[in-house]
């Protein structure tokens, strides 16, 4: 799947007469902005994993009280 969207992309590079060092940058770009996403998805994830198991030690702590 991902080996086929960059033959795409080196097709279209090809046809629309883009260097192979524009496809590079482009490709650079592209991967870069997947990176972030992925990262804010991983975090937001994190963040609501931390808030439910300090949830549960607070609730713990005032049923101990």
């Amino acid at each position: 799947m991902i080996i086929d969207t960059y033959l795409r992309l080196a097709g279209a590079a090809l046809e629309t007469g883009m260097t192979l060092s524009d496809l590079g940058i482009l490709v650079g770009i592209l991967t870069g902005l997947l990176s972030a996403l992925v990262n804010l998805v991983y975090t937001w994830r994190k963040d609501r994993r931390e808030q439910r198991a300090s949830d549960a030690a607070l609730a713990g702590e005032r049923k101990q009280d």
